[in-house]
């Protein structure tokens, strides 16, 4: 199977007087939802398709838990999630508190299978 690309026209921002360039850009050809996944997941397995789904939603709800304690989770081959914070910079070290705090996102690193599989990718041009 081959990752389909196409070709996206971008302008320099530095400099709009330049020419067009075109780099290539990955198109999704599709959407797998849970039910689907849950559906292909209890074909494989022994586990019926309300057992995965209840295994998926168990393991966000305590993926959740242990993130907002302040834990990294790795999931072996899935790879690991911790909480990253963006905020404001303070001329201090004791000025700095929660008020400096702007965003905050979820982190995620892919394990070594997934690593793997970007390094294997195939593409193919779609027109």
């Amino acid at each position: 199977m081959a990752v389909p690309i196409i070709a996206v026209a971008n302008s320099n921002p530095i400099n709009s007087s330049e020419p067009l360039r075109y780099f290539p850009r990955a198109v999704q050809s599709g959407i797998i939802d849970l039910d689907q996944l849950t559906e292909q997941i209890s074909t494989s397995t022994t586990l019926t398709e309300t057992d995965c789904q209840a295994v998926v939603f168990s393991l966000v709800h305590h993926i959740s838990r242990a993130l907002q304690t302040g834990n990294i989770v790795r999931l072996g081959h899935l790879g690991s999630f911790q909480i990253s914070v963006k905020g404001t910079a303070s001329d201090t070290a004791e000025e700095v508190s929660t008020k400096n705090i702007t965003s905050a996102s979820i982190v995620y690193r892919p394990g070594t299978r997934f690593k793997k599989l970007l390094k294997n990718l195939e593409y193919k041009r779609r027109r």
